[in-house]
């Protein structure tokens, strides 16, 4: 008989209905990393080629996929950024979802960890229409923000490792008091309707101050609080930060900011001369 030959299993020197039956352990659920990144396409002082945001790590990292591969939220994403931005997706496992106004817009760039079940895109109309009329009524004409519509990304997606189904937001929301409240609770409602159906992430610049609030951002920042942050990460030098990961149906796990020369581009040696906020990049587990 050959040595490979099957050979019939020795009898259990034991009755069989006591024969031992070994289990597998559970296999640990995989984290989510989210990273949220405002590319100051509004901000003239910032230089950056559009195209080469690409050549940052978290955007390769997106595109080509992996198991840490991070969800990237992109706001003030310009008109070059945004083609560079499609044109890599079409190339890569990644999918670029984008919703744009003239001259910017946001993206919420899927890597292929995750399988995109459905997705729309929509504009703050109604809060747009609140905001103006409050404004208007206490005296305020802030006309350059009253006509940038701002608009909001949603995504049902399924995660492949964990086997879960997740809803992802991105936004920037306005700077202007009055129209940053209703456009904030419109996104938040959103969200908190869509935990109803599972975990949320809802990502972007919020245009809030996470630690000296005054005036409108007080109620702006008791908006946002409905959700748990999961940005823990100081800038350095007293910076504010305006920029959020907030969830439902997750537990922080760690929090970083890219500053200094962790992040540079070759027209920009540093993360302050690549955009004015720091991209703000979470891992977080499901609950």
């Amino acid at each position: 008989m050959s040595p490979f030959a099957r050979r019939p299993a020795p009898s259990p020197p034991y009755p069989a209905q006591f024969a031992v039956r070994t289990c597998e352990a559970p296999r640990p659920v995989p984290e989510v990393r989210v990273i949220t990144f405002n590319a100051a396409s509004g901000n003239p002082r910032i230089r950056t080629r559009q195209s080469d945001f690409l050549k940052l790590p978290f955007y390769r990292e997106a595109l080509e996929g992996g198991p840490g591969a991070p969800l990237l939220a992109l706001q003030e994403v310009g008109t070059e950024h945004s083609r560079a931005l499609r044109r890599a997706a079409a190339e890569s496992t990644g999918t670029a979802l984008q919703a744009r106004r003239p001259g910017q817009g946001n993206a919420l760039v899927v890597p292929d960890r995750y399988e995109v079940r459905s997705h729309r895109r929509g504009y703050y109309v109604i809060a747009q229409i609140r905001g103006l009329l409050d404004g208007l009524r206490t005296g305020r004409r802030n006309w350059r923000q009253y006509g940038e519509l701002r608009m909001w990304i949603e995504a049902r997606l399924h995660d492949r490792a964990a086997g879960r189904e997740l809803t992802v937001l991105n936004t920037h929301v306005s700077a202007d008091g009055s129209l940053k409240v209703p456009q904030t609770r419109a996104i938040v409602d959103r969200a908190l309707a869509a935990a109803a159906r599972g975990p949320v992430i809802l990502a972007g610049d919020f245009n809030v101050p996470k630690r000296n609030q005054r005036g409108r951002d007080v109620e702006a920042a008791a908006l946002l609080a409905r959700l748990r942050d999961a940005g823990t990460a100081e800038p350095p030098g007293g910076r504010e930060n305006i920029d959020y990961v907030l969830t439902a149906g997750f537990e922080p796990v760690s929090s970083r900011l890219w500053t200094g020369d962790s992040l540079a581009l070759p027209a920009s040696p540093n993360a302050d001369a690549v955009s004015d906020h720091y991209a703000e990049d979470d891992v977080i587990r499901y609950s």
